[in-house]
């Protein structure tokens, strides 16, 4: 039992620290006349 505990501990260490890597490395720079035309634009949905 307590080895499963360490176990789904670390694993989830692992991909917890793997996916904040990822969203460092694959983040997308908001271009603001992308903003600024969602913003001319209506809000309808």
């Amino acid at each position: 039992m307590t080895t499963a505990l360490i176990l789904m501990g670390g694993m989830g260490l692992v991909i917890s620290t793997v996916l904040a890597l990822a969203s460092k490395i694959f983040y997308v720079y908001v271009d603001p006349k992308v903003e600024a035309v969602e913003d001319a634009l209506p809000g309808a949905n």
